[in-house]
């Protein structure tokens, strides 16, 4: 009897080390519980009333196949934008890579647009996409008072923070009196982008969605900024010195 018990024991210590050795499959992986609104922005197929169909490749990975927008081509500073994206899954990625807006001047200045949703900070980024499977991303898009560019376009994209690679122990060495102290490595390690292969993109990894105009006169604002500091008013035009906000009119003289 104790043989045979010392047997099944072995057996079930064999099988529980089979199990945890292994591999996990994908389909093992524990997905997050989705709400109803997070249910709501996974579509099986892609719409067929998409305001403004659009196609950017992101490296095989992903596809924007469109957007909606509240704005009919003008959006001037201090105005507020409803975007709606519609990305469709055609490869896994890692985590950390998420969606990212910006909007750009033609002299190339970049305005980061903060976003938020399921689909940016919650239970849809894009690690937990699947294949096939169109997620659609809303952002809210606040134009920036300061920007001051006749237009500008909205560019999207995916991009991820790298993990800084670990350095080597550096191994105790005597101090020398003539050596001075090494500096901590300047090394920087910038956003990785998924690169654009099919569709408009700019210069750094992002599609580009659509250009809008602002209504602004470039230069305008650093105009009237300097003829209000010079105390000329709107206008520009300054009083001559000494001489008085208003002056009354002299009475005519009787005529001689």
């Amino acid at each position: 009897m104790r043989i045979k018990a010392f047997a099944m024991g072995i057996a079930a210590l064999c099988m529980a080390v089979g199990c945890a050795q292994a591999p996990v499959k994908e389909a093992d992986t524990e997905k997050p519980e989705l709400t109803d609104a997070d249910k709501a922005l996974v579509l099986a197929d892609a719409p067929t009333d998409i305001q403004h169909p659009l196609y950017i490749d992101f490296n095989g990975k992903a596809e924007l196949l469109g957007y909606a927008l509240s704005s009919d081509g003008l959006a001037p500073p201090g105005s507020q934008l409803s975007l709606k994206l519609y990305w469709r899954s055609t490869g896994k990625l890692d985590a950390g890579y998420l969606p990212f807006t910006e909007l750009v001047t033609p002299s190339g200045k970049r305005f980061p647009v903060s976003g938020s949703g399921p689909v940016r900070t919650g239970a849809l980024v894009p690690a937990n996409w699947e294949a096939s499977k169109v997620y659609v991303d809303e952002a809210s898009v606040s134009v920036p008072n300061e920007l001051d560019a006749v237009r500008f376009s909205i560019v999207v994209g995916l991009k991820t923070a790298p993990i800084e690679p670990e350095q080597p122990p550096v191994e105790d060495e005597p101090k020398k009196a003539d050596k001075k102290p090494e500096k901590a490595s300047q090394a920087t390690f910038g956003s990785v982008y998924l690169s654009v292969l099919s569709g408009p993109a700019d210069s750094q990894y992002g599609g580009v969605v659509t250009t809008l105009q602002t209504g602004v006169v470039p230069g305008a604002r650093a105009a009237l900024a300097k003829a209000e500091k010079g105390g000329g008013g709107p206008g520009g035009l300054k009083r001559a010195p000494g001489k008085p906000a208003s002056a009354k009119p002299r009475p005519a003289q009787p005529a001689q």
